[in-house]
């Protein structure tokens, strides 16, 4: 592995050192991605479910700078549980849909190492950021006319510190160019894969009745595959 991302580095400094020169320009990415996020190491032994979301990025180059700088946020769930249940508070009581989810959060800022130029754009990430995991209970309108709209609580939630690294590629969909043949602006498929590092938090699991969890703890190490488009301009 370590042989393997010692080569993909070299391989990326090689052509970012052979690209041919012309006049450098400022560049902005905006990406968005299906991506699920799956969790590792304790995490996955307690755990052991998909988290199931997307991610939303941002990335700037400075002009002249074979670097990006950027953030991203990304969002998802791991367990959504539905079931009907007595509201308990009026004479006669309510009968309502109670909707729980569990979810995760993760915000980072990152580098980013890749060629400005290129059919083919790979790069590599480095991180660092929080993951916020929690849960959440919805009491929803449902048939009832005692119950005007919805109405929610967080049950829990706790945040992390997290670190990685990362991996990806590019290459353009639908591409337009100036006529000194810099790029004026690109939709990209963008394809990469990112591990994260997480500290401890203390979440929720379901248990086999509704709406009961329980409570845990562990590290919050994330493996996240992500499928999505760039905006590139």
């Amino acid at each position: 592995m370590r042989k393997a991302t010692i080569i993909f580095t070299a391989g990326l400094l090689a052509l970012l050192l052979t690209a041919p020169p012309y006049a450098a320009a400022s560049e902005f990415q905006f990406s968005l991605a299906f991506s699920p996020a799956l969790p590792m190491g304790q995490f996955q032994d307690v755990l052991d479910k998909t988290v199931w979301g997307g991610t939303l990025s941002f990335a700037f180059r400075p002009t002249g700078s074979p670097v990006m700088i950027g953030t991203s946020l990304g969002f998802g769930a791991y367990e959504t549980d539905h079931w009907e249940t007595w509201l308990g508070l009026t004479d006669p009581d309510v009968l309502v849909d109670m909707r729980t989810t569990n979810g995760l959060l993760s915000w980072n800022v990152f580098l980013r190492i890749q060629p400005e130029r290129g059919f083919l754009r790979p790069y590599i990430d480095l991180f660092a950021g929080l993951h916020n995991l929690r849960t959440d209970t919805t009491v929803e309108e449902g048939d009832s006319d005692d119950i005007d709209g919805d109405f929610s609580i967080n049950n829990a939630s706790d945040t992390a510190f997290a670190f990685g690294a990362g991996a990806g590629i590019q290459f353009p969909l639908l591409r337009f160019v100036r006529q000194d043949g810099r790029r004026a602006f690109s939709i990209e498929l963008d394809l990469a894969a990112r591990y994260a590092k997480g500290g401890r938090a203390e979440y929720l699991i379901e248990t086999d009745e509704y709406g009961v969890f329980d409570g845990r703890r562990s590290r919050t190490d994330l493996l996240t595959l992500s499928a999505g488009l760039s905006f590139i301009f």
